[in-house]
């Protein structure tokens, strides 16, 4: 928003281009407000005649008094920009003027060429008022945003990230629909296996959307005691010299053969003491060519192989041949 006008007399306001600044006739009457002066530090007070302009801009009111009181002709365009910004011009007879707050405080006042001898001189007083001045928009938190693992295994602890959009400081809290869950932080340990939405609330009191905010779905997977638990296929390895050599038992029959399904998990049991210095392991056929390390994991004595894809492969030893027998998986 601006604002200009120009000032003949005392009271002639003409080109008046806005509404921000409006006369303001003095309330008992005459030309003038009767303004003391502001420029003299003296123990006798003394006025001055002034027209007096109540200037209205969204961050408040001030009055902008010009001495005129004393002129005979004076004249002067005023123009007004944002936050209170004056520029003088076309000034004639007219020597000082001052801007106050709607309390009537001096901010500043401004003194003229023809006191100046030159540009005009603004000058602040010390311990003066400061001009209104609109609040700064409040922050925004906007968007939240949770990043981390969507597919952490049951028993995991995972920590998650937010960020937002907006130019807010939040603090974060996270919280799981999973009411086992356990909460640290930004840190979540999954407490069973299946899909929660987590829920991550950013907080900052002087942000305009306080509070706000962002959820991530997470699919927990079985752990793999779990998974052992649950296996489609289940059998005890063994060793045992029958009379051909040392051969891999399944379920104490020698080399048996292991059917299953694409997908299916097979989880051999490898604690039998007979099982030490032969190391269990799948190939894609019985003389290793290919190790298999797709769909294998094993902790400890226990290994689980879930085939992706239907074909042949062996369980084999690494450390000597013909010692196995074959996995036959069905789409």
């Amino acid at each position: 928003m601006a604002d200009s006008l120009v000032l003949k007399g005392v009271k002639d306001v003409r080109k008046h281009s806005g509404s921000e600044i409006q006369i303001v006739n003095p309330k008992r009457g005459g030309n003038t407000h009767q303004i003391k002066e502001w420029w003299r530090k003296s123990v006798n007070t003394t006025y001055t005649g002034c027209t007096m302009f109540k200037v209205t801009q969204a961050a408040g009111v001030c009055h902008l008094a010009l001495a005129t009181g004393k002129p005979e002709y004076p004249e002067v365009r005023i123009d007004v920009g944002d936050d209170f910004a004056f520029t003088f011009s076309g000034i004639s007879e007219v020597e000082r003027a001052a801007l106050y707050t709607e309390t009537f405080e001096l901010i500043e006042h401004y003194i003229f060429p023809s006191i100046a001898g030159g540009s005009i001189v603004t000058v602040k007083p010390a311990g003066s008022a400061d001009r209104p001045s609109v609040a700064p928009p409040a922050p925004t938190i906007g968007t939240v945003t949770v990043t981390g693992q969507q597919n952490p295994t049951n028993g995991d602890t995972e920590t998650y990230t937010a960020t937002i959009d907006g130019d807010a400081s939040p603090t974060y809290a996270i919280i799981s629909s999973e009411g086992g869950d356990a909460i640290s932080g930004m840190d979540v340990t999954f407490s069973s296996s299946g899909q929660r939405t987590l829920t991550v609330t950013a907080t900052d009191a002087a942000a305009s959307d306080n509070p706000a905010t962002g959820t991530l779905v997470v699919n927990a997977g079985l752990s793999f005691a779990e998974r052992v638990a649950a296996a489609d296929v289940s059998v005890a390895v063994t060793v045992a010299d029958t009379g051909s050599g040392d051969k891999y038992q399944i379920d104490g029959v020698e080399q048996d053969t292991i059917t299953a399904a694409a997908g299916q998990t097979i989880h051999f049991d490898l604690s039998d003491a007979s099982v030490s210095g032969h190391p269990f392991k799948i190939y894609t056929d019985s003389s290793k060519t290919t190790e298999v390390t797709v769909g294998i994991q094993q902790q400890g004595t226990d290994l689980i192989f879930t085939p992706p894809i239907a074909g042949s492969f062996s369980y084999q030893c690494a450390n000597h041949a013909n010692m196995g027998g074959d996995i036959t998986v069905s789409a």
